[in-house]
């Protein structure tokens, strides 16, 4: 069944839930009655339906524009509105985890992070904008494209474009600021890409900046799709060997000698929350949700990455994300401490930044050792040679394996794997 359908026919529950998680969280701010809530609620939930029906945010962005407009000149205040987007995500994502399965339930909440995203970044700026006194001044580009200029706020002068424009680059005072826009590819990490970002790194390194802030471009419902599955050797040969584009951006992030501040909006997959964990702390918002998934490839992961993971969990948090391959929501990811600080939507961009620009004002020479110190530390994991080979030969006999082949294949014909052990 189609899920835009699934969706639709829950409509009245849903949005009952929803009416009453509202009531629950009532404040005294808040001006709506049940009745407009619920009308709210429920304009809000069919628009939902109609961009998870036409994978697509341009009318989410649009309408969000209009109801920022009108809610402002009603005198609504921006939390309330956006307690209605929250709430109804929340109440959307149990219905959906609790009806739905396998990757159509990942697909579906992918995009309903999306979509609901989309729509509280619009009314954020809205909001700003008629609250400075700018008037209407939304991008209209955003509502007819979803594009924006990336480097809005930062120094012209610190632009650059990498990766064959996939990224970009800028500075703003002492403060870099990564934003990877591949929105084709949902910024997999292709060779091309992961040099890029090492390229933009060494810029960024040369200008001496204090911090840096690696981001996707807005609008963006995946921050990374993870490691780009059609650059992987198909067997005989390690597909995560140390000279692998990814390892070596991991390592340019790791031994980067100024803070590496990962800003998530949208989901991070497979390799990619690997190079999340790798810098040195992360930002979010509701909408992020993390899965390292090797497990639906067949595909060994290296010592090295797990070493990553266990620098930052617990052994058997490590266990239930690799084995599962399940996606974690942003609220357990804050409470496992992947994330450092979980905020809104709205206030992301700015509590980031702001966040790296403190750490910029800090003794630059001070944070290089500290953090050169603490990566030693953390790596220091002694294994014996016949360990390290023994981890080695198994590790190959996965990526020899046909399993790992039908991972591939699977993948690239989208279809669900059929693991045989072989």
């Amino acid at each position: 069944m189609e899920t835009s359908a699934v969706l639709a026919d829950a409509e009245d529950r849903v949005v009952d839930e929803a009416v009453a998680e509202l009531e629950r969280r009532h404040t005294s701010d808040q001006a709506s009655t049940p009745e407009m809530s619920r009308r709210h609620l429920r304009d809000l939930f069919e628009l939902v339906v109609k961009c998870v029906h036409d994978d697509a945010v341009v009318p989410i962005i649009a309408s969000s524009h209009q109801v920022a407009s009108d809610r402002f000149a009603a005198g609504f205040d921006i939390r309330e509105v956006q307690r209605e987007f929250n709430v109804l995500e929340e109440v959307l994502w149990r219905h959906v985890a609790g009806t739905l399965s396998g990757d159509q339930r990942i697909e579906t909440l992918e995009l309903l992070s999306a979509v609901l995203g989309a729509g509280r970044d619009a009314l954020a700026r809205t909001y700003v904008a008629l609250a400075s006194g700018a008037g209407d001044s939304r991008d209209e580009r955003s509502a007819s494209s979803g594009d924006r200029d990336e480097t809005a706020g930062a120094d012209p002068a610190g632009t650059g474009g990498f990766a064959g424009g996939k990224l970009t680059s800028a500075i703003s005072g002492r403060v870099g600021v990564i934003t990877l826009g591949d929105q084709h590819r949902r910024n997999a990490l292709s060779g091309e890409l992961a040099n890029g970002i090492v390229a933009a790194l060494e810029s960024l390194r040369s200008q001496e900046v204090r911090a840096v802030v690696l981001r996707a471009a807005e609008g963006m419902r995946v921050w990374s799709s993870g490691r780009d599955i059609t650059e992987l050797p198909r067997g005989r040969r390690d597909p995560l060997a140390y000279n692998d584009p990814l390892e070596e951006l991991i390592r340019a992030v790791r031994t980067f000698p100024a803070p590496i501040i990962a800003m998530v909006h949208g989901s991070v997959w497979g390799g990619a929350f690997d190079l999340v964990l790798s810098c040195d702390m992360v930002i979010a918002d509701e909408t992020a949700m993390f899965a390292i998934t090797p497990a639906n490839l067949g595909l060994p992961y290296n010592t090295t990455g797990l070493l990553h993971f266990l620098g930052r969990l617990p052994i058997n948090l490590i266990k239930e994300l690799f084995f599962g391959a399940a996606p974690v929501d942003a609220q357990k990811a804050k409470e496992w401490l992947v994330i450092n600080h979980l905020v809104e939507a709205a206030e992301l961009e700015a509590f980031t930044l702001d966040l790296a620009a403190t750490m910029a004002s800090k003794s630059p020479l001070a944070i290089t050792v500290i953090k050169e110190q603490l990566r030693v530390l953390n790596d220091y994991q002694p294994i014996a040679a016949q360990v390290y080979e023994r981890i080695q030969g198994l590790r190959r006999e996965a990526y020899d394996s046909s399993d790992y082949l039908e991972g591939l294949n699977a993948f690239a014909e989208k279809r669900q794997p059929v693991f045989r052990g072989t």
